[in-house]
């Protein structure tokens, strides 16, 4: 995945739990990659926030920011909740322990992260300001049936549209090519997200080329700029994006 990101000059966010169900970087390799690329928090065991007591659930949000913060020698600003599986208290507890964004899995979605203040006002905090981001895109050959559920579980009427339109005209690259336009067209965030794993069980690399070639072809003729998950949430705007990084 970094010798394709690097090829194309392609900015990242990698999602590391400190350990998972599957092998997982060891820290002196988490260390190396945080040189080029962001690290963000994904809980320490990669365990799903819904099925954990609210105490060790809020203990796996904060520990994992502060670990991947003493691998990696610099603040962690993002999370991802494993499964993509959280509640509104995990909201309020990711902005409560000073990360500035989270990552759902949302896909078929360009619109820029919202930024709200998360907080209990019925307990007098005044809550913390944090940014939701969602995906467009994920390198896995989905059926129909996987991104109608994606869209009616969260009632996304546009999401619910483009799934029963694009999926069964193109495959997840063509469908690339769909969400990066639009995005270009409108001033949007693409985001195209995956696991390696499933990209080296499905054999999806030369298909993941693809699709990082007509990002860097993107960024080459000054349609899109490329930027980490929390550069993205850090900024005001796309427009004030592409100043920034330009």
């Amino acid at each position: 995945m970094v010798d394709l990101l690097v090829r194309y000059e392609l900015a990242a966010t990698f999602y590391i739990p400190r350990k998972s169900q599957l092998e997982t970087l060891s820290e002196e390799k988490i260390r190396e990659l945080s040189q080029r690329f962001e690290i963000g928090a994904h809980t320490m065991d990669h365990l799903a926030l819904t099925t954990l007591p609210d105490v060790e659930a809020e203990r796996q949000i904060h520990d994992s920011g502060a670990w991947v913060a003493d691998v990696t020698g610099r603040p962690c600003e993002m999370f991802c909740p494993p499964l993509g599986k959280f509640q509104r208290e995990h909201v309020n507890a990711i902005a409560r322990h000073g990360f500035n964004g989270y990552r759902t899995v949302e896909l078929l979605q360009c619109d820029p992260p919202k930024r709200r203040v998360r907080g209990d006002y019925v307990r007098g905090d005044k809550g913390w300001p944090l940014s939701s981001m969602t995906t467009s895109v994920q390198a896995h050959p989905h059926p129909r049936s996987a991104y109608l559920r994606n869209a009616l579980k969260r009632a996304s009427f546009g999401p619910l549209q483009r799934a029963w339109t694009l999926t069964g005209n193109t495959d997840w690259v063509g469908m690339v090519a769909v969400m990066l336009e639009e995005a270009a067209r409108t001033g949007g965030v693409f985001h195209l997200w995956g696991h390696s794993w499933e990209i080296e069980a499905n054999e999806q690399w030369p298909n993941l080329e693809k699709a990082f070639a007509m990002l860097a072809e993107a960024v080459q003729s000054g349609r899109a700029v490329t930027a980490t998950n929390g550069e993205v949430c850090s900024s005001e705007s796309p427009a004030s994006l592409f100043r920034q990084l330009a």
